[in-house]
């Protein structure tokens, strides 16, 4: 076993294999950068200020680390910081998995929803990975640096310009990355205001709003969590417009930890969501006339209230 662990090829699979994965991690939260943010506050483990700047720096030291372990650059030095950031991943979803079974561990923004049982898995695999890449010199073989020594072998005589060569490729891999992830989060939003959408909404949830619906009342279904920086600053406009709102449409706060399970299944996997709904269809789903991020104004959504106020008797 030992000497199948220190076949290069092995090592070069684990490699890329955890690095495949911290590239993943890293682009999921690139994309949806303040959501990554929110989430590691609403986690409540360390100070908000501290929290907020794990939230900003790890996605990019996830995004280097990646592709550090697949070209082979500074391999076991990448193994270690792997390592350590693994264990802060264990620790906060362990924390997490104590405070809110159900709630989702967010280690993929939202690409992927997985339930902490499974993230503390996987963080126990890329843990064992990293600590044999760390262990076994092999490991820096099959690298980006032994194919430009091929292509260039006077380079490695001068260490500095070598070192320097290799950053130098690993960054450029990581800005093309990074680039082409806030292209994807720069992309139009059509989720703004999304007509005739369909929801299933399970219960207790579901019959809370089919019991407004059936009042004669629009729902405002507002999804937030405690720590989440954009339901913070949304908070002032949609408690505004509810209020203004109050007798003609029903409010609905749900709290995102308290209901993360029914949530998780109408495939609401980030904060804050508002939702409009404007009928129960006979098949007992949910007509969305409008659904809005964390960009709504006041005149936005006072808009949307009176467009959905008008479909009823």
């Amino acid at each position: 076993m030992i000497n199948i662990l220190k076949n290069r090829w092995i090592l070069l699979a684990f490699r890329v294999i955890l690095g495949g994965i911290f590239l993943a991690a890293s682009i999921s939260k690139i994309v949806d950068m303040q959501g990554f943010v929110d989430t590691v506050v609403g986690y409540d483990l360390i100070p908000q200020t501290l929290a907020e700047i794990y939230g900003w720096i790890v996605p990019w030291v996830e995004l280097f680390i990646g592709w550090s372990l697949i070209l082979g650059v500074f391999t076991r030095i990448s193994a270690v910081v792997s390592i350590l950031l693994t264990i802060s991943f264990a620790i906060a979803s362990s924390y997490a998995l104590e405070k809110s079974p159900d709630s989702i561990c967010g280690c993929f923004g939202s690409f992927i929803a997985l339930s902490h049982p499974v993230s503390l898995a996987i963080d126990g695999i890329m843990f064992l990975l990293g600590l044999v890449i760390l262990t076994n010199k092999q490991a820096e073989s099959l690298t980006l640096g032994q194919l430009l020594n091929q292509w260039k072998p006077n380079y490695i005589n001068n260490k500095v310009r070598y070192h320097t060569a290799l950053i130098c490729l690993v960054v450029v891999a990581v800005s093309v990355t990074a680039l082409i992830s806030i292209g994807i989060d720069l992309l139009p939003s059509h989720t703004d205001n999304t007509v005739e959408a369909v929801a299933n909404i399970p219960s207790p949830l579901g019959e809370t709003v089919s019991e407004q619906l059936e009042a004669g009342k629009p729902v405002l279904f507002y999804v937030y969590a405690d720590g989440c920086a954009s339901c913070e600053a949304i908070k002032p406009t949609i408690e505004e417009v509810a209020g203004e709102f109050s007798t003609t449409v029903a409010y609905l706060k749900i709290d995102y930890y308290q209901f993360t399970t029914q949530l998780t299944e109408m495939g609401i996997k980030s904060t804050p969501t508002i939702w409009i709904i404007t009928e129960q269809n006979k098949d007992g789903t949910f007509t969305i006339a409008n659904t809005f991020d964390q960009s709504v104004e006041s005149k936005q959504l006072r808009k949307a209230l009176d467009s959905a106020i008008k479909l009823f008797p």
